[in-house]
This record gives C-alpha cells, structure tokens and sequence, in this order.
C-alpha cells in the first residue's frame, strides 16, 4: 500500500485541523505537522487528532523545527530546549496513538574554529543519545532527514555517508529520505537508496532547479523522478509503517500538492 501526503506549513494560514479537511477533501490519507504550526494555531487535543485521523483515514507525522532549532548548536540551553522539544512531540504522538517524529541533525557555519565545529559534532552526538534514549520507551518512530546544501554551512545530515553512519549508531531509528534536497545538493538520490536500503521509513517530495531548496511543485524542476526509482523507494519502505510506503509532498501553495498528486499518480 501507498500512502500520499502533505506537510502543513506557516504560508498556509490553516490550524491543524483545517488542514486535514483539505487533505481529505483531496484524496490525500497522510498528513506532516511541521510543528511551528502549533506555536501559532494551538495544539490539538490528542484525543481529537485521534478521532480525526481515524474518521479522516489519514496517517501522521510530526515534523521538528528547522529553523531557530539545532540539536548541534554549541549553546546548551539551545541544545538542552531542542531534545526536549523532540522528545515532548515523541510523548504527543504516543497519546495520539501512531505516527512518527522527523528530525534534522543540526549544523554549525563552516567560518567558524575548528573548536566550535567539533563541539557543534560533539553536542549532535550527545542530542541525539540522549534522544535515542528517551524514544527507547515510546511507539513513536524517530526519523532523521538528509539535509539541503547551505553555502557556508555544515551540515551534519547532508551526506548519505553520514546518514548511513547515524543509522548503524541507532538502531531504533529510521530515515526520511527527501529527494528534493538530495536533488540540489548534487548527490545522485540512488546513493541514499544504496546507502539507506530499508532503513529508509519515508520520503519527501518535491522538486527544484538544482541551485536553490525551491520546494516546487513536481514537474516544475529539473529533479528526474522516474516510475523506476520510485519502484525502488517502494521496495525501501517495504517493511516499515504497516509495509506502507509514505510519501510526503513539502511545497508551498495548496494548489502545489494537487498538481504534484497528479503528476505522482502519472508515473
């Protein structure tokens, strides 16, 4: 079975809620909180979101914060805020009753001294044990995401190599495989699927010119997406969700993710 779904975002101007009635309204069964929405719109109660999600046959997901959010970042209090925001979103989803959380795994600006970026991969590490640690006793799935090429920027979850690294370190976690950042970043997508096989759980989709993290519509870009590959992403996901592949659109407008509905279900 293929799942097909949505992340909800700030541009939208829609509660939780609202959002899951568009996706059901469009034929969608799974949705992915980015969680700054609840900082402005409210959290649902996880007794509703259950029964929403149930009526709506829709699965989910949380997303961490991206921005203003680092689980590297040098500064405890940050970091120390960061774990605990995962962890809270873990908790969530476990009285909601399914679902699972995607994470970055941080980054530091490549300008600065080596102490502070080996402190930035030390303080990475330490986050993500102590986050490992506490989804030991939840339901809730954890999984972490390859990240976009940022100039200047270094990034702890660009490489597939890296991905597959933190993989091997934590067993209990799994892989969002995005495309689309995969794609601008210059690194062939079959190095993820090579790399991750099945420990890729999910992926996010979404298309780019291969010069900025454009998050259009697919078919807009130049990301070649062909039936082939998906096949192979299918076979990824084979054994995780329910054996239930789910694929995530991240794009900016509504209109996108029912162009990109189409143009997925065309392949």
């Amino acid at each position: 079975m293929t799942r097909i779904g949505a992340a909800l975002d700030l541009r939208f101007g829609k509660n939780t809620l609202q959002f899951m009635d568009f996706l059901h309204s469009n034929g969608f069964d799974h949705i992915e909180i980015k969680k700054d929405n609840d900082h402005v719109y409210g959290e649902v109660k996880p007794a509703e979101l259950e029964r929403t999600l149930s009526e709506y046959n829709l699965t989910i997901s949380y997303h961490a914060p991206h921005r203003e959010f680092n689980i590297a970042s040098v500064n405890e209090k940050v970091r120390m805020s960061c774990v605990s925001q995962i962890i809270e979103m873990g908790e969530y989803l476990q009285e909601v009753g399914s679902g699972w959380v995607n994470i970055h795994v941080g980054h530091v600006p490549g300008a600065y001294h080596e102490t502070v970026i080996a402190k930035a991969e030390e303080n990475r590490t330490r986050s993500l044990d102590e986050i490992a640690a506490a989804y030991e006793t939840l339901d809730t799935g954890l999984y972490v995401e390859n990240d976009s090429f940022e100039k200047n920027i270094i990034k702890f979850g660009l490489q597939p190599e890296q991905m597959r690294d933190i993989l091997n370190r934590y067993p209990g976690f799994g892989a969002t495989f995005d495309i689309g950042h995969a794609h601008h970043s210059d690194i062939p997508p079959v190095r993820f699927t090579e790399l991750l096989g099945n420990r890729i759980n999910a992926v996010h989709l979404h298309d780019n010119n291969g010069v900025f993290d454009d998050h259009l519509a697919l078919g807009n870009g130049s990301l070649d997406l062909s039936k082939g590959f998906v096949k192979e992403l299918d076979n990824c996901m084979s054994g995780c969700n329910g054996h239930c592949s789910t694929y995530v659109f991240e794009m900016k407008t509504l209109p996108d993710f029912i162009s990109s509905k189409e143009y997925f279900a065309s392949l």
